[in-house]
């Protein structure tokens, strides 16, 4: 298995509780993201999607050290090829909001339990 395949893996697990389909279904919908895996002491612990300049982190172990250089690192050339990056998260989600406050995301809207997030430059980059 790819670090990309277990970065999806991870991911899924890390949403699964919110989802009504199965890992199989959940792969083909996100067929055309790209996926930077995140690893921890050398293990792939998670990983950022990507599509267009919308981005999602999710983990499906929480990190033991810190990951940022690999956040910074993917958030900085999406905003430079792009101009700022996206990202929805739940709106029960508090510790997901706050996560991307402090990337420099700040809201935009919120619809439909969702929150509409947006970052012109990164905390980190």
């Amino acid at each position: 298995m790819t670090p990309q395949d277990r970065a999806m893996l991870m991911l899924y697990t890390s949403v699964k509780h919110r989802l009504t389909i199965g890992v199989a279904e959940y792969l083909e919908a996100l067929k055309d993201w790209t996926v930077v895996p995140l690893t921890n002491s050398g293990r792939v612990i998670g990983g950022v999607l990507l599509k267009g300049n919308e981005i999602h982190v999710g983990y499906g172990e929480k990190p033991t050290g810190s990951i940022r250089a690999h956040i910074r690192a993917t958030l900085k050339e999406v905003i430079d090829e792009y101009g700022c990056a996206l990202t929805v998260v739940q709106a029960e989600n508090l510790a997901g909001l706050r996560f991307c406050e402090r990337l420099g995301f700040v809201k935009l809207s919120a619809h439909d339990g969702k929150v509409l997030l947006r970052c012109d430059r990164s905390n980190y980059a």
